[in-house]
């Protein structure tokens, strides 16, 4: 039931008030005498842990929840990508976006190509995700995987890192997963070992990542939709159809490449039956599926390599046979743990991950820090280069990314509300950190992702990246540029703007593909960019227009915005009221569906004819 006016105006005086009510004791006393919980937390922890302050003055959240027997962990969820008691951080840079799990592991997306994770979850293929570190001295054994058994186990969200402490007996561990700041795609993954023992050791340990794709196919959405099967079921089958060919880069690691194996004669089968049943009934939600253009696709099926090497020192033992290494025990006590890596590559199959071995001759009551680096090789990049630049820059990674992130972006500080601040570096490092590239348009964007993406599958609509990027306009301008950029190349040749973008370059085939408001986004954000940075040379680039029937046409952006100024005007215009029209027009129906997703219908009169801006989303 939707709340009064008063009701929600009650409840946002009632946000607007809590930290002067807290400030003044009244909230942390009456929250203490309800719960039971130490009101000396700070302001916005909850259940699942409490905010803290890192070693470089940053915000961050400690986690403390054991989801693997607290029920206020469950969150009820379509079966998808994550479980009901899963709890994910973003660790990111201008490039690549890990989702950091409570579980312990880490599963990187990639965007270029198409948007796409690197090392899925699959515990049938044993594919496990990434960033899971192993310890052991052939008795006692430490894992950063969390299964809920160790107390001590700590875990950190941190700006722009995931941090794992585990206390065992004889031994300690620190493992922390950092994406350096800046457009490299990469992740360096530190573990620091520590012998409380008062004699010398030797220890093992072993660093696994994954490497089975999981693609936000929006094939897959059609598909499901039109009853194929589930959504994410049709995704990770795609993933399973690739092997993968691990082969050594010198002594310091592992390349792994992809290789497709193809589909069944019976997944193409239902591919056309989906489309034909989509152009003789319409579902009021997806358009029949067009012929694509040259050079673009739902999915890619030529994958990036990623590739797992030891930065500072020789490897011990290599393995790519995930499926034994892990065993019946799983990530949370992998069966051949105690036999020292075969050093043996396996051939490829979908069973494969990438395994690094490093021996640590320990002191009594001495640490040691040990490095690798993870990560994909998009065009651009070669391995060997960005192998050479992190060796020399590893040990002080951390420490520069979180000095840059206190020096990027803009601030708010209220000194009676010290819980602004911290929102606000937050919001800043999760904003700027879901940057990803889109090497179709060959632009940095801010996406939406949320449902959008990860379920959907979609980059739109331009009106979200636009906004998003607004925050940026005094602090990082750049990143406005990329996104206008990216946006003003979407631009068609009647002035008008696709909904959303899927897969490699496709316009997203949905029914409220012209919604009415999206060229007057681009204006409105164009015009914000230029009066705050008097860049007015920006209007003089050429853009090349990538959805226009003239090929190789390119204009510039002063051109391009005129085509979008007179769509709106002449096309969208104004109706009776001098309000801008809403194109998209819809026979009411009592549900719209999306796969397992329900948009509800709006209902007015019987057979009355309703409009949606959206098309019949966002509402």
């Amino acid at each position: 039931m939707s709340p009064t006016r008063r009701e929600f105006l009650r409840g946002t005086l009632g946000v607007a008030l809590a930290g002067k009510l807290e400030s003044a004791g009244i909230c942390q006393v009456a929250h203490s005498a309800t719960s039971g919980d130490d009101f000396r937390h700070p302001y916005g922890s909850s259940n699942f842990g409490e905010w803290i302050e890192d070693e470089f003055a940053l915000p961050a959240f400690q986690y403390t929840c054991n989801q693997t027997t607290d029920s206020r962990a469950v969150t009820q969820l379509q079966p998808g990508l994550l479980s009901p008691t899963e709890h994910i951080h973003q660790v990111g840079n201008d490039r690549i976006t890990a989702l950091a799990s409570n579980f312990g592991h880490v599963r990187v997306r990639q965007d270029e190509g198409c948007p796409k994770l690197l090392n899925d979850i699959d515990p049938e293929m044993s594919q496990f995700g990434g960033g899971l570190g192993y310890l052991t001295d052939g008795d006692e054994t430490l894992t950063t995987y969390y299964d809920g058994s160790n107390s001590s186990f700590e875990r950190i969200f941190g700006i722009g890192y995931y941090r794992k402490r585990i206390r065992g007996k004889s031994y300690s561990l620190d493992q922390v997963i950092a994406a350096p700041f800046g457009d490299d795609p990469v992740l360096v993954s530190q573990a620091t070992v520590t012998n409380h023992k008062d004699t010398p050791a030797t220890v093992r340990w072993v660093e696994y990542w994954g490497c089975q794709p999981f693609q936000f196919s929006f094939r897959s959405a059609i598909e499901s939709m039109s009853g194929f099967g589930a959504q994410t079921k049709l995704r990770r089958d795609l993933g399973r159809r690739f092997s993968h060919r691990i082969s050594r880069i010198d002594d310091k690691g592992l390349l792994e490449s992809k290789h497709f194996e193809g589909r069944s004669v019976d997944e193409e089968a239902a591919w056309q039956r989906a489309k034909a049943m989509l152009r003789a009934n319409p579902n009021g939600f997806t358009a029949p599926v067009a012929d694509l253009r040259p050079g673009t696709d739902f999915e890619v099926l030529d994958l990036p390599q990623t590739f797992l090497v030891s930065l500072d020192g020789p490897t011990s033992g290599i393995s790519s046979n995930a499926a034994a290494f892990f065993g019946n025990g799983g990530p949370a006590n992998p069966s051949e743990l105690k036999q020292p890596l075969d050093d043996h590559l396996e051939a490829g199959g979908a069973h494969s991950g990438l395994l690094l071995q490093r021996t640590v001759h320990l002191k009594p009551n001495e640490s040691q820090t040990i490095r690798f680096l993870y990560g994909y090789l998009p065009d651009g990049f070669a391995v060997h280069s960005l192998i050479a630049k992190y060796e020399k820059s590893a040990s002080s990674v951390l420490h520069d990314s979180s000095r840059t992130w206190k020096q990027k972006g803009m601030r708010f500080d209220v000194p009676s509300e010290p819980w602004v601040k911290r929102e606000s570096t937050w919001n800043h490092y999760y904003l700027r950190s879901s940057q990803t590239y889109d090497d179709f348009f060959g632009e940095h964007i801010l996406n939406q992702n949320g449902f959008y993406q990860y379920t959907m599958g979609f980059q739109g609509a331009p009106r979200d990246p636009l906004q998003h990027a607004l925050p940026f306009l005094f602090s990082d301008p750049e990143i406005v540029r990329s996104v206008l950029r990216y946006t003003l190349k979407e631009v068609r040749d009647d002035g008008s703007l696709p909904y959303g973008i899927v897969g490699h370059g496709v316009v997203a085939p949905m029914a409220s593909d012209n919604a009415s408001d999206l060229p007057l986004w681009l204006l409105w954000a164009v015009s914000e960019y230029v009066l705050a940075t008097r860049d007015t040379d920006f209007l003089n680039e050429k853009i090349p227009a990538r959805f226009s029937a003239i090929e190789n046409r390119s204009e510039t952006i002063r051109n391009l915005l005129e085509r979008c100024f007179r769509h709106q005007v002449n096309d969208v215009g104004v109706g009776q009221h001098g309000v801008m029209r809403m194109r998209r027009r819809l026979e009411r129906r009592s549900d719209l569906h999306m796969g397992s997703v329900r948009l509800q219908g709006v209902h007015r009169r019987k057979r009355k004819r309703i409009e949606f801006c959206d098309g019949g989303m966002g509402l």
